[in-house]
């Protein structure tokens, strides 16, 4: 491992999947379909995969798709330090037992996860639109049988999105997953593309403690605002208003800010959907926990809530750089493609953001490059240099930062002041 180096490379080794997910960004992207080119990806190891302590082998496609996914194995093995781990994510459906023999014979330390969001097969063939349920679950009972016949040659994960559709099912699918040599589960909630995808999730992007100290307005509702509205016009005026409700919201904002929080009461009441399940979410998450601890399976569970003072880039942190198919660097999932979403009750652009092409240049000196370095260097003290929109009444009144991700209100380009991965509300393997 040498300095001003990554520890880890993301490698999109395709964009194209054989499904088509209710939840997946390919339905709002208008992105090229390509394989990675295996000359590129030979140039790539040969320069960079001797420094590297982990390698990520997936993006927004199915890696088994690349005809060339056993022979990127096969190199990678070559150039990798014998301590390296590689991690491969994958929906299952091609993972069939001849192909992982295949794989299974190179020796390298393997993270396999499979892509499973419930047990219900007629709710998994619905949410992974275009998938073989049982065909995915006869891969991974495979997989699952040759770890207990080789136990400790690699790690078996399950990665699980969750929605209003599928949360009740999780405590089943862990006790399930915690008789077939599983190693972890890691739940995100979705990350919504569309506002119909928004409507189907289970959390709320206002901070915990701002949540907390707003939660008895949810009785009164928007005629809260309405009423502290006409209660100030009044005394302006001279006019007379029932007395109560302004004073009532000057004393959330004393109380918040004495914490360090915004409140943002338009989000709070067009959450109310939201608020209404989360308990019920909650005993959920805690009855899986439970599960996973009896059975000594690690469960990475995603946040109800975020909290704005406890936040941090995932791939900052992890010193891990991204690879998309065409060769461009990007400094993580997000900003890997261009795509709308929708987050704090208005919809979004989000562009791509390619840091340099590796078709020219190379890993140690895009790394290095002075606006790469800078964007990792702000997003290291996350929360002290990257505002938190969810909190900020602002955001979901059509702020003109909240249009774009080309700049938050802190003059931060590009803006990451609304990444649900930042709060611990979605989750990537990486």
């Amino acid at each position: 491992m040498i300095d001003d180096f990554p520890e880890a490379l993301q490698v999109e080794v395709t964009n194209r999947c054989n499904f088509n997910c209710k939840m997946c960004i390919r339905r709002v992207w208008k992105a090229e379909l390509r394989d990675l080119n295996l000359d590129l990806y030979q140039k790539i190891a040969k320069s960079a995969f001797p420094h590297l302590k982990r390698l990520v082998l997936y993006g927004f496609g199915e890696p088994l798709v690349n005809p060339n996914f056993p022979e990127m194995l096969k190199i990678a093995k070559e150039y990798l330090p014998r301590e390296s781990t590689i991690t491969i994510s994958t929906n299952g459906s091609l993972l069939t037992p001849a192909v992982a023999e295949k794989i299974l014979k190179q020796p390298a330390d393997y993270s396999i996860s499979f892509s499973i969001d419930t047990l219900d097969m007629v709710k998994l063939s619905r949410i992974r639109a275009g998938s073989e349920p049982t065909t995915v679950m006869k891969n991974f009972q495979n997989l699952a049988e040759m770890k207990g016949d080789n136990e400790g040659n690699f790690k078996l994960g399950v990665e699980v999105v969750v929605m209003k559709d599928n949360f009740m099912d999780l405590p089943h699918l862990v006790t399930n997953l915690a008789e077939k040599n599983v190693d972890y589960i890691i739940v995100s909630h979705v990350v919504p593309y569309t506002e119909e995808i928004f409507r189907n999730s289970v959390y709320v992007t206002l901070s915990k403690p701002s949540f907390d100290i707003m939660r008895p307005s949810l009785k009164y509702g928007w005629d809260l605002i309405s009423e502290a509205t006409q209660e100030l016009l009044g005394r302006a005026y001279g006019v007379s208003f029932r007395r109560g409700p302004a004073e009532m919201i000057r004393k959330f904002w004393k109380k918040a800010e004495e914490a360090g929080y915004w409140i943002n009461l338009p989000l709070l009441f067009k959450s109310k959907d939201k608020v209404e399940i989360i308990d019920q979410v909650e005993k959920t998450f805690l009855e899986s926990a439970k599960i996973a601890y009896e059975n000594q399976m690690n469960l990475m569970l995603p946040s109800l809530f975020p909290d704005a003072k406890v936040r941090g880039c995932p791939y900052v942190n992890k010193n891990t750089m991204v690879v998309r198919s065409d060769g461009m660097v990007v400094p993580c999932l997000e900003f890997m493609y261009s795509h709308t979403l929708y987050v704090n009750s208005h919809l979004k652009k989000i562009y791509d953001y390619p840091f340099g092409d590796l078709k020219k240049e190379t890993t140690e000196s895009i790394w290095n490059k002075e606006a790469y370095a800078k964007f990792r260097g702000i997003r290291r003290n996350f929360a002290e240099n990257v505002p938190w929109c969810g909190d900020c009444p602002y955001s979901s009144l059509k702020c003109f930062f909240t249009e774009t991700n080309q700049l938050d209100c802190y003059t931060n380009a590009p803006a990451c002041s609304e990444c649900l991965y930042s709060v611990n509300l979605a989750q990537c393997n990486i």
